[in-house]
């Protein structure tokens, strides 16, 4: 198999480049043809994929965090190229999502070994993401922890608890399945899976493969029903909270107030109207075919 791995260097708190020798070692084994390619500067991951397509390549391995990833795949969307994953980034929810191993090197066999299954995947204004992409404070949140010095799950739990008791809902006019509503929200989340990332998980019944995202509209709970739905978000039980409408679709049409959302963590500009679409079944991702039919 002609294999190419993609290495972000930066992600993991420098640990990914620790992988290089093992990725060579393992296609020596295996008997793959495999090229490493370093990842310098943004665009890096998308044009080594578009390369890699070009050249005839059987497999694409992400080893970095889900920037990298999203890079990756918007290379090779549409095409037979299969995407191996290897989570080092601070959330990793798409990685989680698709029950990828935690550890680097059990990770890595899998993008190697593993079988791969075709993946829906979506997009805000024809931006790419896999997994989870919001609006309101969400993206507000991962705004300023894409600023931050610190990385991780507690630097990002820090900046929740700093913002989330003094954010103002923000009001959103979606147009969804013939219908139009109006609401004041605390974020709006377009689920293609399960969860953020660090095991918070927004959408329990969301799979990747299914032809179907779930929008979930989450209203600004009080106090105490916050700290629950914080908690409800990492023991799987979210689904139970009063505070969150859910909406199935493959598209819809939003309007914020604001101009800022997340693509599987990464803070862009999309401004305030705001096009969701579903493609199904246009990437081959190698995953954990034993657990959650994905």
């Amino acid at each position: 198999m002609k294999v190419l791995t993609v290495i972000n260097p930066r992600s993991g708190k420098g640990r990914a480049e620790s992988l290089r020798e093992a990725a060579v070692a393992l296609a020596k084994q295996r008997g793959d043809e495999l090229e490493i390619r370093t990842i310098a500067a943004p665009g890096d991951g998308m044009r080594f994929a578009h390369e890699a397509k070009d050249a005839g390549f059987e497999r694409i391995i992400s080893i970095g965090g889900d920037g990298t990833l999203n890079g990756v795949a918007a290379g090779i969307v549409g095409s037979p190229l299969q995407l191996g994953i290897v989570p080092m980034g601070s959330g990793n929810g798409y990685a989680r999502s698709l029950m990828i191993p935690r550890g680097p090197m059990q990770a890595l066999h899998l993008a190697f070994t593993g079988n791969a299954r075709q993946m829906d995947v979506c997009y805000l204004n024809d931006r790419l993401f896999l997994g989870t992409a919001g609006i309101g404070f969400d993206a507000r949140v991962a705004w300023e922890f894409d600023k931050s010095e610190g990385r991780g799950m507690w630097n990002y739990m820090r900046l929740i608890m700093k913002h989330v008791l003094s954010a103002k809902p923000m009001r959103v006019v979606l147009k969804v399945n013939k219908e139009t509503r109006e609401d004041k929200v605390l974020m709006l989340v377009f689920c293609n899976t399960r969860e953020f990332g660090n095991g918070a998980v927004i959408s329990p019944g969301s799979l990747p493969d299914d032809g179907l995202a779930e929008l979930r509209i989450v209203a600004k709970p009080p106090l105490l029903p916050m700290l629950m739905a914080f908690i409800r978000m990492y023991n799987g039980s979210i689904d139970s909270s009063p505070y969150i409408t859910n909406i199935v679709t493959d598209q819809a049409m939003a309007h914020q107030d604001g101009m800022l959302a997340h693509l599987d963590g990464e803070p862009v500009e999309i401004g305030q109207d705001v096009q969701f679409r579903l493609d199904p079944k246009q990437l081959w991702v190698v995953n954990n075919s034993s657990a959650n039919r994905a």
